[in-house]
């Protein structure tokens, strides 16, 4: 070989190099890589998968699926379709099922491209039809034997009455579904009742991720009041309900000098409402709902840890002097006082509130916003406390079912599997990483944060059933600041029981 080759040669290797190590340090995926860093109680839990998009590398796992060729069939998603534009991005259908075209958003492109991977392989055009009671039509085509939906992205208020209906497959009838796979979510476990579960969160959505709750923080604000941010306390186990009101107690300010604290008009050190309530019972370790042996749920807000939690919690939000509720807001002052959401979103953008309890779809509605602001995980009850708990809200959050007339489960569980694959290393690094990573979220630190958020996901089996309407009720205790939860409990433990006994009862019948 002449010197000039050898060169070439040479020249080409380096830059092969170069490649393999750009695309292994660029690869956003990865699979519990929460690690403790300084203290073990930073560890989220074990059995959690990471969302894409963190610090650790993940190799791509293929799913064990056969080749199939499936003629052209049009696989077809039912989506709820709903505009909550309050504290919320306001899609009218969820974004992450269909794409019409490449169009520069990230988002769009990913699901456009997951999409004609999987299209191309199984000889499939993924559809989906959204409707703002995907219940009732769901309800429809099943009772009519109507196959024309393969699979439905329900929301979260919806799922009780739709699996009391029998309207939904057992995840354990899907034969390709394997849940051990990274791109399944085993939060969802928690929703199963009398060992059935007809339920799949995972990969192949996001608004499962941004419907979970999170502290905001305005680092312009914390700069200016001499306060170190509080990712150290978090990664080292130290972020609890008390380093919280440390922090908040000492940061509010009567701005106009009018004496008296005013929601637009003054400084606070956290801006809530009525569901962080639930939030920091979450957060401290505590449900207003588990399950026993049997896996049957029983009520547990009022044991004695959970009442300790929800003593502090209320020691917190209760405090007129630092903490606004946006819907029990102080009287006067300006602004329009109906809006909760605007309450928070308003102050927190104009640098008048330090923390604010959010969701993290807010995040992205708050693009605009000037100054600084940072994401860390709702706060432990104490440095006790082995892991970080991040509640996924009942409200605004989806989860995936395939209904009883779908067609064939053979082909339904096959084409799930292999989307929710592909999103894992298309949609999921996407969202993560492009939109919330760099695009929204104003720092580094933010991205570690998320991965602890993300990998410590809860449901709450009493929120989501609420049964006996016990969810709307707890929270709602929030509201009049009323502490007594022992008595809300003794004058409704009747009702709970008797709708926890209705849903088991009838979940066992189901085939």
């Amino acid at each position: 070989m002449n010197m000039k080759n050898i060169k070439k040669f040479t020249a080409l290797f380096l830059v092969l190099i170069l490649i393999f190590t750009t695309l292994i340090s660029c690869n956003p995926s990865s699979k519990n890589n929460i690690s403790a860093t300084g203290n073990d109680n930073t560890t989220a839990d074990p059995n959690a998968t990471a969302a894409p998009g963190g610090t650790t590398a993940e190799e791509r796992i293929d799913p064990n699926l056969p080749a199939e060729d499936y003629g052209g069939y049009t696989f077809t998603f039912l989506a709820h379709q709903i505009n909550y534009p309050y504290d919320w991005v306001g899609d009218a259908a969820p974004r992450e099922i269909t794409a019409e075209a490449e169009n520069g958003d990230p988002i769009n492109d990913s699901v456009y491209k997951r999409n004609a991977t999987t299209e191309d392989k199984y000889n499939i055009t993924v559809k989906m039809v959204p409707n703002t009671d995907e219940k009732a039509a769901m309800n429809k085509a099943v009772k009519a034997g109507d196959n024309t939906y393969d699979a439905v992205v329900i929301f979260n208020n919806n799922v009780p009455s739709v699996i009391t209906a029998g309207l939904l497959v057992d995840t354990s009838q899907l034969p390709y579904i394997n849940l051990k796979q990274p791109w399944w979510d085993p939060a969802v476990n928690a929703l199963s009742i009398a060992h059935k579960n007809f339920l799949l969160g995972g990969d192949l959505l996001i608004l499962d991720k941004e419907a979970t709750n999170c502290l905001l923080f305005n680092k312009d604000m914390m700069a200016n009041l001499g306060l170190p941010f509080p990712y150290d306390a978090v990664k080292q186990g130290k972020w609890t309900m008390d380093a919280l009101n440390n922090i908040i107690k000492n940061s509010a300010k009567d701005l106009n000098g009018d004496g008296q604290m005013t929601a637009y008009d003054d400084q606070w050190g956290l801006g809530l409402v009525n569901d962080a309530l639930h939030a920091f019972l979450v957060s401290c370790g505590g449900a207003l709902a588990v399950k026993d042996n049997n896996d049957i749920p029983y009520m547990d807000f009022t044991s004695q840890k959970n009442l300790s939690v929800i003593s502090k919690a209320m020691d917190v939000m209760y405090n007129p002097n630092y903490v606004v509720n946006g819907q029990a807001p102080p009287k006067g002052g300006s602004g329009d006082l109906t809006n909760g959401n605007l309450i928070l979103n308003t102050g927190f953008s104009e640098s008048r509130i330090l923390f604010m309890w959010a969701r993290i779809r807010v995040v992205e509605a708050l693009r605009d916003m000037n100054a600084n602001f940072g994401i860390v995980p709702m706060p432990k009850y104490d440095e006790t406390q082995n892991r970080y708990y991040s509640l996924v809200n009942p409200y605004t959050g989806v989860l995936l079912g395939v209904p009883k007339s779908s067609s064939d489960l053979n082909r339904t569980s096959i084409i799930l599997e292999a989307l929710s694959a592909e999103s894992r290393y298309t949609l999921q690094p996407a969202y993560y990483d492009v939109t919330l990573q760099r695009k929204y979220a104003r720092d580094n630190e933010s991205q570690e944060m998320l991965n602890i958020i993300f990998s410590s996901k809860i449901y709450d089996i009493g929120s989501i059933y609420s049964f006996g309407n016990v969810f709307l009720d707890f929270i709602t205790l929030a509201a009049t600041q009323n502490r007594d939860v022992v008595s809300y409990y003794e004058k409704k433990s009747g009702a709970m029981q008797a709708a926890i006994d209705k849903v088991v009862n009838t979940i066992q019948s189901i085939n």
